[in-house]
């Protein structure tokens, strides 16, 4: 049983240091070496737990969605605010960690769309996955709309599913905008258009 949790351990640690480097250096810009140093594990148990980088890689991207995942998804299951209070309690959420330009997030961009840009043309195995996990970020925010439709938030003639992929798509372009310009200006412009104008 220790050694399980040992081993779970050592693996955690290698996907938080990957997810950090990758994020601020871009997948072609790390060494496994460089991971390894950061957490202090040997090579050997590196090659324990993931057959290459790529599979590395991947599965640092699966650490990077569950984390986000997990961020927010209290937010959008609050029965105390209605499905529009929730989506705004989303973009609050990243709007704050995006806001202190000191912040990681802040310098580096979101650690998904980095990827998408980086790898999804000219990997196929990323694209794939890629794509699955911004597919899952657009199913949650149409759950949110159109639980506002049937609430009355929201006018029905309003398609969600486009409307959630509009919504992904430019929460994403915002963020690449707002590490351009070096602050969360442009984050904030698209979520009180998407609030204040798109859903009302």
């Amino acid at each position: 049983m220790r050694d399980s949790t040992k081993k779970d351990d050592t693996r955690q640690r290698l996907l938080q240091a990957g997810a950090e480097i990758i994020h601020r250096q871009g997948y072609s810009g790390t060494g496994i070496q460089e991971v390894l140093s950061a957490c202090g594990v040997p090579k050997g148990s590196f090659y324990h737990f993931f057959k290459s980088k790529e599979e590395f890689a991947l599965a640092v991207l699966d650490f990077q969605a569950e984390r986000l995942g997990a961020s927010v998804a209290p937010l959008l299951a609050d029965p105390a605010r209605t499905p529009l209070e929730r989506l705004s309690a989303f973009f609050d959420f990243f709007l704050g960690l995006y806001s202190d330009a000191a912040s990681l997030p802040g310098i580096c961009g979101c650690p998904i769309g980095n990827l998408v840009q980086e790898l999804a043309p000219s990997n196929p195995a990323f694209r794939v996955r890629l794509d699955a996990i911004m597919s899952g970020l657009e199913r949650l925010l149409a759950v949110q709309l159109r639980e506002a439709q049937a609430q009355g938030e929201l006018s029905p003639r309003l398609d969600p599913e486009e409307a959630a992929r509009f919504i992904a798509a430019s929460w994403q372009g915002a963020i690449l905008r707002a590490k351009a310009a070096g602050d969360a200006s442009p984050l904030q412009r698209c979520r009180d258009f998407v609030l204040n104008e798109l859903l009302r």
